[in-house]
């Protein structure tokens, strides 16, 4: 008996460890928007962030480029356009580099698709393209510091640019044969990879390339009856990867993610969670990752490959009008081995394994959550710390899918010990418990049992 409650002990030791590693937080100086649509860091240091123009949502808003030198502590704002909606971007090095604009009215009047810096983004000049001309780019591969491909866009036409010369010249590809239009690429080498988007029928769809692009063969074509795309990659290794779908037509609850496990040769259709407008996708190795998206709950987690899918409450910018309805967008994440990833949405997050970042900058150790009893039948009482008076306190319960189920205002509150008497009546099963303000984030596992 001993012995099994010692190895049981060490079991959830191991896996407390395991889940607790992976800490996210919120780059306090970071711009913030609706969604920043793109980030591109050239090392852990230097990075790039992208701002579309969403004025119809976040008034005063524009197109914007910022710059971080010092792994995101900091950040300079390059560039400021009322009339781009900057979709993508990408460098070769600390001053060569490219963004894509959607180009679609009415998001913009800006119908230049590409633009191009040489002086690490200060300054952007129009890319000249040749015929078939792109209407927009809404993906980015830098393979090496000549070679970049770029693409777009997702609402069509279908059209492939590529350059080998660092951005000098640039050729480009009618891909109308094979998709209708085109959202994220991702390549191993200058001959291998891949790109995805909608096939001519309106369906999610993944093509692969041997030779640079000359040729090109579909590796994957949704057999639903559904309008969507494959909209982002992650590969953490050369035989792993993953890819989300995301439905534009909401004509079915039952969405999904693929996975491949033979380096993109065939790719599995795995299920996600219902009517979730899936988005960003990114994985620190095999097994570990998050699938962000579009207006919804939460970003989720999974451990086991994609088997399982939870809440992370790590992300997450509560002040307004960052907190859109009730969501975190997250659209793109930028992968730096096994021990780094930065994530772009409503602002910018950073993880590094095994380092509790948002210690410091997010709260205090001396801010913390409880509740008693837990489990508890209908009431229980939730006790709260904050090392500092806070305003905007809002007390939320989500479902293990991430939905919102109950929301209360608390108001302002002084530094110190705090109540709230919570009772409802919920099925039996386990929730979390957030008090969040305008910056600090408090989370507790709260279970029901009847």
């Amino acid at each position: 008996m001993k012995k099994q409650l010692l190895f049981s002990a060490i079991i959830f030791l191991f896996s407390f460890q395991l889940f607790s590693q992976y800490n996210w937080y919120a780059l306090p100086n970071a711009p913030k928007g609706w969604r920043l649509d793109d980030c591109y860091f050239l090392n852990p240091d230097t990075g790039w962030v992208i701002n579309p123009r969403y004025n119809y949502l976040t008034p005063n808003t524009f197109g914007q480029i910022w710059r971080t030198n010092d792994g995101g502590n900091t950040w300079q704002l390059q560039k400021d356009s009322s009339e781009t909606f900057f979709r993508s971007i990408g460098f070769a090095d600390a001053q060569h580099g490219w963004v894509g604009n959607l180009g679609m009215v009415p998001y913009t009047s800006d119908t230049l698709p590409f633009y191009q810096t040489i002086d690490g983004g200060f300054t952007w000049n129009p890319v000249n393209l040749m015929n078939p001309r792109p209407k927009g780019i809404c993906g980015i591969s830098v393979v090496t510091d000549s070679i970049i491909y770029a693409y777009g866009r997702y609402s069509g036409p279908a059209v492939l640019i590529k350059t080998s010369d660092k951005g000098n010249t640039w050729t480009s590809q009618d891909m109308s044969a094979y998709a209708s239009g085109l959202i994220d690429g991702f390549f191993f080498n200058k001959d291998t990879g891949f790109v995805s988007g909608s096939s001519p029928t309106k369906n999610a769809t993944i093509l692969s390339t041997y030779d640079g692009g000359a040729t090109w063969q579909v590796r994957y074509l949704s057999t639903r009856n559904d309008t969507d795309g494959v909209w982002k990659f992650s590969f953490p290794s050369r035989d792993t990867g993953y890819a989300s779908v995301e439905n534009w037509a909401y004509q079915t609850s039952n969405r999904y993610f693929l996975k491949t496990v033979d380096g993109g040769l065939t790719w599995a259709e795995l299920p996600f969670i219902p009517n979730y407008d899936l988005q960003g996708i990114g994985f620190i190795n095999d097994s570990v990752g998050w699938i962000g998206g579009d207006n919804y709950y939460r970003t989720f987690k999974t451990m086991d490959g994609g088997m399982t899918w939870n809440p992370d409450f790590g992300f997450g910018v509560a002040t307004p009008p960052y907190l859109i309805s009730t969501g975190y967008v997250m659209n793109r994440f930028r992968r730096f081995g096994d021990t780094l990833l930065y994530a772009s949405g409503n602002t910018v997050y950073k993880m590094q394994v095994g380092v509790n970042l948002g210690s410091d900058e997010l709260q205090s150790e001396s801010s913390s959550i409880d509740n008693f009893p837990n489990p508890f039948f209908r009431e229980t009482t939730v006790t709260y710390r904050f090392s500092d008076a806070e305003r905007n306190v809002l007390l939320d319960v989500y479902t293990t899918t991430g939905e919102k189920i109950i929301s209360k205002n608390l108001g302002s509150q002084n530094a110190g010990e705090h109540q709230y008497v919570f009772e409802a009546d919920l099925a039996a099963g386990i929730y979390y418990c957030t008090i969040t303000t305008e910056k600090t984030e408090l989370t507790k596992k709260i279970v029901v049992v009847k």
